[in-house]
């Protein structure tokens, strides 16, 4: 089966640096096949038969001993990310309203749990949040660094990643690969 691992808080702002390279290697050493990285962000595509129940706890222990520190990892198959992609709760007129805001700026995110969350929708001045399962759409009509709502959006899960939509729409293109 084909997974997707997704780390956090590597290579952010100096700070628990990996290179994608000594990453991939780890995975080809722990037996996963077809691995591939995509960006300096950890977002690592591999393939194995095993369940995650099965690798979750070895990839953890694994990366620990290697890079000195531990990070959450959240791991999607393709079919979860098919599932994501095509559940975009915001309307295309939404989505061109906000980049209407700031047309420099990313408006659209997905966080991405560990762990299930309760279905909702929360929203600010300007920003709103649609929750569903393990995954947390954002659409921000400002830089997500001015943001009031992801405050609360962190609260919601011990482990959450972001990654902008077009990041989430490429990472699904190289799973269908």
């Amino acid at each position: 089966m084909r997974y997707l691992a997704l780390f956090r808080g590597i290579n952010v702002g100096g700070k628990n640096t990996v290179k994608m390279k000594e990453l991939k290697e780890l995975f080809s050493e722990l037996g996963f096949t077809d691995v591939s990285s995509y960006i300096q962000s950890g977002n690592i595509l591999f393939t194995t038969d095993k369940n995650i129940s099965e690798f979750s706890k070895e990839v953890a222990d694994a990366f620990t001993h290697r890079f000195g520190f531990s990070v959450p990892i959240m791991y999607r198959t393709k079919a979860e990310m098919l599932i994501l992609r095509d559940r975009l709760p915001f309307t295309a007129e939404e989505i061109a309203e906000a980049e209407r805001q700031d047309p420099k700026m990313v408006h659209l995110y997905v966080y991405f749990s560990t762990a299930s969350m309760s279905q909702q929708e929360v929203s600010g001045i300007g920003e709103r949040a649609v929750v569903k399962d393990r995954d947390i759409y954002y659409l921000t009509e400002q830089s997500i660094r001015l943001s009031k709502l992801t405050t609360k959006l962190n609260k919601l899960s011990d482990g959450l990643t972001a990654r902008n939509w077009k990041t989430v729409l490429r990472l699904t293109a190289l799973l269908e690969e």
